[in-house]
Parts: structure tokens; C-alpha cells; sequence
């Protein structure tokens, strides 16, 4: 071999060295390049709603430990179906925990496998009625002179309307029918199509502030308070609603004293697999929750 030959060897081979040594103490000292974080699928709601804003949220302070792709749905059904789903459209969903019973009620050979993590929030069922009905109880519905008025098949309030008719029968004898959320506010005010609309979420929802400014003279929220809705149910068989008391002071027009109601709570899931695949970037989520739950909670004051 020549000598210029052994050079090159020798330069190679210490080139060579250099670069174990230097990845060496990178790995030492813990400088290595950082690993790709996983991606969680996080279906939500609607965007703008607290469901979807909350996941905004968590996908902020997750920034550069799990990438929390946020996902928008028609909601809590919506969701179910997308985690229930093989392969799984949603890695974790926010959903109400009622939804999940109805889903084991309405699809009971369902393999469906999934983790509560956190409440995030309870949301409140309301019951907004023309004040000409009447009516200042749900106890005072009357299929003979009342019909209701709920959102469309998929969201919250559809699923906690058909969860109340399984367990008290009299839910099931009151007329109802599906509207928008916007077009049940009108006929409401009206009257005479229907007196009455069911919505279900956090504290101040943009249509109950809206009817309270505008329409507070014609409209109050009434009570509901149910003992049978607090009966035991799923295959946890616990019970999924709890009694709620709204301050007066929420809403100036729609109130005239505390309104004693019911509410259900908002949940956080997510799949045993992706958390199995993922321990790390499972543990940096509920640090994270942990965090923000009172941030979370405090927006919907």
C-alpha cells in the first residue's frame, strides 16, 4: 500500500472515531436529537363550542410533547362512533358521559374500549319555555298542550333527551321534535308550535345570553329536579346525572330566583392502545389536564 493510501486510512479511521466518540457523549449527556412526538387524534364538537375549545387548549400546552390533532365533530355520538371505529378515526374524545351509557343501551354487542380519564366540567341541562305555557317545572309537562324542541340526532342534548325516556316513562310521552338551535329560540318565543326547548351545556351558552338579553320577558328556564334520573345505569351501573343549581345572577331576565336543575358531566376518554403505545406521551396528557382543569373550568364561568 502506498503511502498516501495509508494515509487515507488513517485519516478515515480516525474520522470515523471521532464521530462514535462525539455520538458517545451526546448519548452521555443526555443531547441526543429529541424523538418525534406522537400524534393523539382528539375528536371534540363543533368548532367554537367548549368541547372544541378545549381541546384547542390541551393541543397548545401539548406543544412539542404529544402533536394533539383537533378534530371537528357533531358531537358526543359523533365521537363514540369515531373511537368505537376499526382502525379508530379518534384516539381520545371529549364526550358526555351519558352518551356513553346510551351507547352501550343502543349498540350492546359493541366492543368498544376506552378510558375515562377526567370530568372535565359538568354541563347543565336547561330547559327554556315560553312563560305564557305555564310552566315553571318540568313536572308540568302536558302531552295534551306542550311540545319540546331539541337539537338533531348526534348531539348532547338529542342523547340526554332519549336517556331521560328510558328512564322515566313520562319523558316518553311528551311530544318533541328536532330543530336547530337558532330555529327552536324562534318558535319558542312564538309559542305556538312548541313551548319549550332542551339544551345541554357549560354555564352562559351563546343562545341562552342571547335569549336572556332579548327575549327574557318571554321566556324562563324551569326546574328539574328527577329522582329517577339518578337511577343506576350502564354496565358500571352508577348513575350518570346529578342535581345542579344555577345563581340567579347568571342570567338577570330568564331566572327569578336560583334554579334548582340537573346536569351531566363532560368527559375526557381515550384509548387503552394508543395509550399502551405511548406511556410517555400518555403521562405528559394528564400532567397537562391536570394543569388546565381550572383554566378550562374558569372559561365557562
Amino acid at each position: 500500500m502506498t503511502r498516501i493510501a495509508h494515509t487515507f486510512v488513517a485519516r478515515r479511521s480516525a474520522l470515523l472515531a471521532f464521530a462514535a466518540l462525539t455520538l458517545t457523549g451526546a448519548v452521555a449527556s443526555g443531547q441526543e436529537a429529541p424523538a418525534t412526538p406522537p400524534t393523539l387524534k382528539l375528536c371534540t364538537g363543533v368548532g367554537g363550542n367548549s368541547y372544541h375549545k378545549a381541546g384547542v387548549t390541551l393541543s397548545k400546552a401539548l406543544k412539542g410533547k404529544v402533536s394533539v390533532e383537533v378534530i371537528e365533530t357533531k358531537g358526543s355520538w359523533d365521537n363514540l362512533e369515531g373511537i368505537d371505529s376499526r382502525p379508530r378515526r379518534c384516539d381520545a374524545i371529549i364526550a358526555q358521559d351519558d352518551a356513553y351509557t346510551l351507547y352501550q343501551f343502543e349498540r350492546p354487542d359493541s366492543t368498544l374500549t376506552m378510558e375515562r380519564i377526567t370530568t372535565l366540567y359538568p354541563e347543565s341541562i336547561h330547559i327554556l319555555c315560553n312563560r305564557e305555557a305555564g310552566i315553571e317545572d318540568v313536572r308540568q309537562l302536558r302531552p295534551d298542550r306542550h311540545r319540546i324542541l331539541i337539537p338533531a340526532f348526534g348531539t348532547g342534548t338529542y342523547i340526554t333527551w332519549k336517556l331521560f325516556t328510558r328512564l322515566n316513562p313520562f319523558y316518553n310521552r311528551i311530544p318533541y321534535a328536532e330543530a336547530s338551535t337558532d330555529e327552536a329560540l324562534l318558535k319558542v318565543v312564538d309559542g305556538v308550535k312548541a313551548q319549550c326547548v332542551v339544551m345541554v351545556s357549560g354555564a352562559r351558552p351563546k343562545a341562552l345570553q342571547t335569549a336572556d338579553a332579548q327575549f327574557g320577558e318571554q321566556l324562563r328556564l324551569i326546574r328539574l329536579r328527577d329522582k329517577q334520573l339518578h337511577r343506576k345505569v350502564g354496565r358500571e351501573r352508577r348513575a350518570v346525572y346529578a342535581d345542579l343549581e344555577i345563581d340567579e345572577d347568571i342570567y338577570d331576565n330568564l331566572l327569578d330566583d336560583d334554579l334548582e336543575t340537573t346536569s351531566v358531566d363532560a368527559v375526557f376518554f381515550i384509548s387503552p392502545e394508543w395509550k399502551a403505545r405511548h406511556p410517555s406521551g400518555a403521562s405528559e396528557i394528564t400532567l397537562a389536564l391536570l394543569k388546565l382543569l381550572p383554566e378550562i373550568r374558569k372559561n365557562l364561568q
